[in-house]
């Protein structure tokens, strides 16, 4: 249950970042696939009136092939160019049945198809290009944009004139002074709004970028769990009691080996034992792991995770340090304590504190390299459904009784 919960928390936390799978759907709508629905429909009314487009099946396929062009290219790593020709493919399959050679001799068919081309050629470049190409593109798409507006506009007012070619018509249409200003207006608009969208882009990329790298350091910080957590539910990391299973891993000899080591190896040796611990322990989803020069520490939601845990971690951290001649130990141990954020005003980490922690502490202590100490409270957590022996009762420091434990040999 807790780890749906992580799953979520987390899948929460990249939804703020980078958006859900709704907020793309809506924003490819609104900045792409729904433009040509939009021009076209007004378009269609303008020239045959709001009865006729009302009653047209093919407003409403073409309305359904951009929907379904608008959730593909909504999608992550789609191809912009094969996507931004979907819903015109779909409306002219449909269509061209019914009107045969002359849905090409419709104006208003033929600059759906050529803007469409254009605007899957310049986002396919976009995508795929570099970023000064990129940027480029997006200028060149805005002003596609409204050349496509231009176009229609210019479509719809010009008048039939049999004695006349389509070519005269539309420089005729466009040499008034109301049209030229309406049409120098609108390509003014465009390359403004271009540069805007230029500008607007550069903003967001910058601010995921930078929230990224925020959501990086704070994690190595505090973990993965409690910043999701903090970012979407950050009640839950108030000072709360909660049982918590504490694990411990410890490396035997290391600080006579690295009596004898120079710091560089040491480093190299400890980053390359932190990475193998960390990528076993990643997959049984711990609530925080930490390091601390040899140590490392990590709380999990139950016992049973820990138990497994432990097997794949310290298996991980013997591999790891086996070359130089040394072994790694690890403690279990389960129980309340108190967990949540601890700290001053400016400095805070989420960690957990109580006689848990010690004891798993002092579980670890005891054991030889290449062994898993658990406390009688974890075997018992597991209604004693594992292999083990007995271990003598742990005297340790601080404590006024014996600690009884069990050493692990494999689960059943």
């Amino acid at each position: 249950m807790l780890k749906q919960a992580q799953l979520k928390s987390k899948g929460s936390l990249e939804a703020r970042i980078n958006g859900t799978a709704q907020s793309a759907l809506i924003r490819e709508l609104l900045t792409n696939s729904g433009h040509f629905w939009l021009l076209k429909s007004l378009a269609d009314i303008i020239l045959t009136g709001w009865s006729n487009f009302f009653s047209e099946p093919t407003e409403y396929l073409l309305l359904a092939a951009m929907l379904v062009q608008a959730w593909y290219l909504s999608r992550p790593n789609t191809h912009r160019f094969w996507g931004n020709l979907i819903g015109v493919t779909i409306y002219t399959l449909i269509d061209l049945p019914t009107d045969r050679w002359e849905f090409f001799q419709n104006p208003i068919h033929i600059i759906f198809w050529a803007f469409s081309l254009v605007i899957a050629i310049l986002q396919g470049l976009q995508y795929h290009g570099s970023f000064c190409a990129r940027s480029w593109m997006i200028l060149l798409e805005s002003m596609a944009r409204t050349f496509m507006v231009v176009a229609l506009y210019v479509t719809i007012g010009i008048k039939p004139a049999p004695q006349t070619t389509y070519l005269q018509q539309i420089l005729d249409f466009t040499q008034t002074k109301n049209h030229k200003f309406l049409l120098a207006s609108m390509i003014l608009m465009g390359l403004h709004l271009g540069l805007q969208t230029l500008q607007i882009n550069g903003q967001q990329q910058q601010l995921r970028k930078t929230a990224q790298e925020l959501r990086n350091l704070a994690e190595w910080g505090l973990g993965s769990y409690a910043v999701a957590t903090a970012v979407t539910n950050p009640e839950a990391l108030a000072l709360h009691r909660c049982d918590r299973t504490i694990l411990f891993i410890d490396i035997r000899g290391f600080t006579s080996w690295c009596e004898q080591t120079t710091a560089e190896e040491v480093v190299v040796t400890l980053n390359r034992y932190y990475c193998e611990v960390e990528s076993a322990a990643a997959f049984y989803q711990p609530l925080r792991l930490s390091f601390t020069g040899d140590e490392v520490m990590a709380i999990f939601a139950t016992p049973q995770q820990g138990i497994v845990a432990a097997q794949s971690m310290l298996a991980a951290a013997q591999r790891a340090v086996a070359c130089c001649g040394v072994g790694a130990g690890c403690g279990v141990h389960c129980g309340s304590l108190i967990e949540g954020l601890f700290g001053g005003k400016d400095v805070r980490t989420y960690t957990v504190i109580g006689d848990v922690v010690n004891t798993a502490k002092r579980l670890e202590s005891a054991t030889p390299a290449g062994r898993i100490t658990l406390s009688d409270a974890v075997y018992q957590a597991t209604n004693q459904q594992l292999k083990v022996e007995p271990c003598k009762p742990i005297i340790a420091k601080g404590k006024t009784e014996p600690i009884i434990a069990w050493r692990l040999i494999a689960v059943l």
